[in-house]
């Protein structure tokens, strides 16, 4: 991972022109420490006459979906030959990225999901007390225990050794009454207003589709994904519908949903999107369009389908 960065370093500094401030705001680096790579890429032997590291396209795709798509940083994976395989190698790189970025005293959003389960089992054990994290969207009545929202949460609280913020509501509502009602609950209005100062927010991103997870656990009635469908909705992130144009207004369930709103995670100070597999690569195209995030982890095969379809 070290090596990735330092190559992602030499490429952006030497190739794209970026300025090592530009470079350290995307890393979440000091400008010492990026001065300090910069100056060693030659003794490390990435740097030559040309920049080694290269040969797969990686550095250049990355930086089209980081241009295509105003993102801060684009992570692309080796690309294997197994499915699964790919989805484990995604989840060890968002881990190891975590790793890098969650600074002391920051506070960590999550969403859900099985991407999200995996990237935070991979992550290693940290002191890092004076962190939070919280839950960005509401519980979940789901067999599959890894994948809900607050199980996510205390994984990633005893990964970090620090405090959470839970949300104790549903997630789905039957009607926005009920939404309305919850709101006027203190807890619930206080974790909502600290959801808009989460310095990293961490989301998986979903297809609308019968097939998802959310609709074959229950979680989203199929009534409910047909109009959506019909009001052309295919993706979702933190349970927000997207259209493929990556516009996300004039949804009928986000009046019955408690989650982190499009809005409120615009606000967030860092937005980060993982996601493996080409089945997704129409959810995630439309999410990236929407400009909620600044930074997408994916593997090589889900980087080709996107950048493929819109060059």
């Amino acid at each position: 991972m070290e090596q990735d960065i330092k190559t992602k370093i030499a490429f952006w500094y030497y190739s794209c022109g970026l300025t090592q401030e530009e470079i350290a705001r995307r890393l979440s680096l000091t400008r010492q420490k990026v001065n300090a790579i910069i100056g060693a890429l030659k003794e490390d032997g990435i740097v030559t006459v040309s920049i080694r590291g290269c040969e797969r396209d990686y550095p250049e795709w990355e930086h089209f979906l980081e241009e295509h798509f105003g993102l801060e940083q684009a992570i692309i994976v080796p690309d294997y030959d197994s499915p699964e395989l790919a989805f484990i190698k995604v989840a060890n790189a968002a881990a190891q990225h975590l790793e890098q970025i969650i600074v002391s005293g920051d506070t960590i959003g999550v969403s859900w999901g099985r991407t999200l389960a995996a990237t935070v089992r991979e992550m290693r054990f940290q002191k890092k007390s004076d962190c939070r994290v919280m839950q960005l969207c509401g519980a979940q009545s789901l067999d599959r225990f890894p994948m809900k929202s607050d199980d996510i949460v205390r994984s990633l609280a005893e990964k970090l050794d620090c405090p959470t913020y839970m949300l104790y509501a549903p997630v789905v509502v039957e009607k926005p009454e009920t939404k309305t009602l919850l709101m006027e609950e203190k807890s619930i209005r206080r974790t909502f207003e600290k959801m808009r100062k989460c310095d990293v927010g961490i989301f998986g991103i979903g297809a609308l589709k019968e097939e998802a997870p959310m609709c074959q656990m229950g979680y989203l009635e199929k009534e409910d994904l047909y109009r959506l469908n019909a009001d052309g909705f295919i993706a979702d992130i933190g349970m927000n519908p997207v259209r493929a144009d990556g516009s996300t207004g004039n949804c009928f369930l986000q009046e019955r949903l408690l989650n982190a709103s499009p809005d409120c995670i615009r606000e967030m100070k860092n937005t980060i999107g993982i996601a493996a597999g080409t089945d997704k690569a129409e959810a995630v195209t439309a999410v990236l369009r929407s400009g909620l995030l600044k930074t997408l982890i994916v593997d090589y095969a889900l980087a080709r389908e996107i950048i493929t379809a819109v060059q």
